[in-house]
């Protein structure tokens, strides 16, 4: 088997469906090379009468692998996933996305053209509520084509979209690193980083193969302070760590880790920043979270480092600070 498609579900039954369709309509017909394992993470819905009722062909024949266990958070379901997977390459889709009409035929044609890369990266698709509607498009790194796992690495870090259902991993290398169990805020960073680590080489392609959803409200919105936190210390630790000091077990060597942490600290300052103005003082955040010089944010935007919103926030924390308060009254 080829392909292994680890979905985490959880009260998925709306749009659990359509996220499956998308995938075997992505199949070649006849296809059984590969297969999606949905992790029913304690649903209290229809998720599984749903599949059931609607996937009763794809359980029969082992194509549609279900699951079921007790809640315990999505990077908990997507462990288990990891250790049901049978495939030779394992990626993941979230339970409310989609994937392009040819996603499948397009995995296979990266693996047999580049069938020694750990890693593929791909491009994605943003949507709200119909996903014909391309709201804009994005990828996953800087890179292009083929790369080490230092030269992929830096590209991940300078693009910071940690999406993991963009990544296509060889089943060796994602079995190695486990998502961080708790953790709600991140994990995908935290288990890539990790992933990056036990790579040899990786391969981005410039298709844009997934569909990813836009909530009503983002993550950042409900991050906290102790969430960017533990980010913070997570990258001191594993990516940031002289490699003298814990002998070469964490960390990807670079030839420029000052200019990576430049570009982390600065989105570090954007999520903390959005968690400060919805719980701190603004003298209390201004004294815990250390602001990059106006030359670096402003350089780091023209390098196309930093999008526009963050780069605005990062020049201007008080007037966004203090707007947000506004507009709560």
């Amino acid at each position: 088997m080829e392909i292994s498609i680890i979905i985490p579900a959880y009260n998925a039954a709306e749009t659990l469906p359509d996220t499956l369709q998308s995938i075997f309509a992505s199949c070649p017909h006849g296809d059984d090379q590969f297969e999606v394992i949905v992790i029913d993470d304690g649903s209290g819905d229809a998720t599984q009468r749903q599949l059931e009722t609607r996937f009763a062909e794809p359980l029969r024949t082992g194509r549609l692998c279900y699951h079921y266990q007790p809640n315990a958070g999505v990077s908990v379901a997507r462990n288990t996933g990891l250790n049901l997977a049978q495939g030779r390459y394992i990626t993941f889709v979230d339970a409310d996305d989609a994937v392009q009409h040819d996603y499948l035929i397009r995995l296979y044609a990266l693996i047999h053209q580049h069938p020694d890369v750990d890693i593929f990266e791909f491009g994605y698709q943003t949507f709200r509520n119909q996903v014909e509607t391309v709201l804009g498009t994005g990828h996953v790194t800087r890179c292009r084509g083929l790369n080490d796992k230092a030269q992929a690495f830096e590209g991940a870090v300078s693009s910071f979209v940690w999406l993991v259902m963009c990544r296509l991993i060889r089943a060796d290398v994602a079995k190695r690193a486990t998502f961080p169990a708790g953790v709600k805020y991140c994990e995908d960073l935290m288990y890539l980083c990790t992933v990056y680590t036990q790579a040899r080489t990786c391969y981005a392609s410039d298709q844009t193969l997934y569909r990813y959803r836009i909530g009503e409200t983002s993550a950042i919105s409900r991050v906290t302070m102790a969430q960017c936190q533990r980010v913070r210390d997570f990258l001191n630790v594993h990516v940031f760590a002289d490699p003298r000091d814990n002998c070469g077990e964490h960390g990807i060597e670079s030839t420029d880790t000052t200019h990576l942490k430049t570009i982390v600290d600065a989105n570090l300052y954007y999520m903390c920043h959005s968690a400060g103005k919805r719980t701190m003082p603004f003298f209390d955040f201004c004294r815990q979270v250390k602001r990059l010089p106006v030359l670096t944010i402003c350089r780091l935007y023209l390098q196309g480092l930093l999008s526009r919103r963050k780069t605005m926030i990062c020049l201007f924390p008080s007037i966004y600070f203090f707007g947000h308060r506004m507009k709560r009254r």
